[in-house]
């Protein structure tokens, strides 16, 4: 074995879940922001977290609002997803910018894209920070999901998005 930074640690991780982070912006549109560093905390009751870096504009809103929705995206938003991750949603529409069709969820003022395999609709508990990265601890409202189709997951550390195959 050699030593690895983690850069070279997430790539033997891979794939990893890929999540879109479905925020409320100030103008009451949805900011999408994909992020790997997400993790089911609890059962009971059900938690999830998901850490963004501390000058996130993703995170600023989840703070100010207390809300957020963790979804799956599925294959037609590859794209769309990698070009999310390439600008940030305080100067940029990211569901205009990549023509995103989008839903409502009932009991949230935040939109998901449509193609979606889960939807976890959240309440932020706790923030915490973990070095370069503030940690949301999120208590789960309400789980959607649609077990026929197919999510993705982040490839050769973060440099790629496509679906998992079993084999």
């Amino acid at each position: 074995m050699k030593e690895l930074n983690i850069m070279e640690a997430t790539v033997l991780t891979s794939p990893n879940p890929l999540t879109l982070i479905c925020s409320k912006k100030e103008d009451g549109s949805t900011n999408l922001a994909p992020i790997c560093f997400v993790s089911y905390l609890s059962f009971n009751p059900p938690m999830v977290g998901f850490a963004t870096g501390k000058q996130s504009h993703t995170g600023k809103r989840v703070r100010e609002t207390g809300k957020v929705i963790v979804t799956v995206p599925c294959e037609s938003l590859a794209g769309a997803v990698m070009a999310c991750g390439a600008s940030t949603g305080a100067e940029t529409d990211k569901v205009a910018a990549n023509n995103i069709e989008m839903m409502a969820v009932d009991g949230s003022d935040i939109q998901i894209p449509v193609d979606t395999r889960l939807a976890m609709v959240a309440t932020l508990q706790q923030s915490v920070e973990v070095g370069d990265h503030i940690l949301h601890i999120c208590q789960v409202d309400k789980f959607l999901g649609d077990e026929d189709k197919k999510g993705l997951y982040a490839w050769n550390g973060f440099g790629k998005v496509a679906p998992a195959a079993e084999g």
